[in-house]
């Protein structure tokens, strides 16, 4: 298997989480634009009011996940700085798997329109999950660490 230095796989990272946050901004931009086209795939007519819900839902699914986004460059650079085992780090894996159930409760709620988004729902509230797992490892490994900083 194909392995990158740490310290390009860290910068790599970075570079993808920059390129998915302008990714995101270019989908707010042609979000309506894009709502329109996946009704339209979907053959069936809605009613101007389920299109505003749609776009509501669909941008909301965007800043979640460009919340989400931002919060793992956050941290991407205490990672890059050597703060790892932090209450920071842990809060920011905390606020990105919060980040993932929103998404997963979105894109529930927009299952009604698109069934795809159900399987989208399941996958981001797993994720979520996994997330809080790591997140209570990462808590309790921090408590570790701070334990034998007191010890000599």
């Amino acid at each position: 298997m194909l392995r990158i230095p740490k310290k390009y796989s860290l910068y790599l990272s970075m570079v993808l989480s920059i390129i998915f946050f302008i990714g995101c901004v270019v989908g707010a931009i042609g979000m309506p634009a894009l709502a329109e086209t996946l009704i339209d795939v979907k053959g069936a007519p809605l009613a101007h009011a389920d299109f505003t819900l749609v776009l509501v839902l669909a941008y909301l699914i965007l800043l979640s996940v460009s919340l989400a986004d931002g919060l793992l460059f956050w941290l991407l650079m205490r990672v890059r700085r050597g703060l790892v085992f932090t209450r920071t780090s842990t809060d920011l894996v905390r606020g990105i798997s919060w980040c993932c159930m929103l998404l997963g409760a979105l894109c529930f709620g927009m299952g009604w329109y698109f069934r795809l988004s159900l399987v989208l729902a399941f996958a981001a509230l797993l994720l979520g999950i996994c997330l809080r797992v790591v997140k209570n490892v990462l808590e309790e490994a921090s408590e570790i660490k701070s334990e034998n900083e007191l010890t000599i």
